[in-house]
């Protein structure tokens, strides 16, 4: 019986988990609907009577999606631009 108790205790808190990142998608999708607006710290989560635990780990912020090719491009862009603007402000 102490294995079923750990067990049902860990789907509990997985659950848990399961929930928390659904709230948070459900109110980011609500803050695009509204417009993105700033809200207080009240309108942003009712508050509830028992608070879930916040130490479940976010995933890290996806990051730049240039490719390599893609930042010497831009780099090649700029240099050519800044010549420009050099040569022009020279004259």
């Amino acid at each position: 019986m102490p294995d079923q108790k750990r067990l049902l205790e860990l789907a509990l808190k997985g659950l848990e988990a399961e929930r928390q990142r659904i709230d948070e998608e459900i109110a980011n999708i609500q803050e695009q609907i509204r417009g993105g607006s700033q809200r207080s710290r009240s309108q942003a989560r009712p508050q509830q009577a028992n608070p879930r635990p916040r130490s479940i780990a976010r995933p890290a912020p996806a990051g730049s999606r240039l490719t390599a090719a893609g930042r010497k491009k831009l780099s090649d862009l700029m240099k050519r631009r800044w010549a420009v603007k050099k040569k022009a402000a020279a004259k």
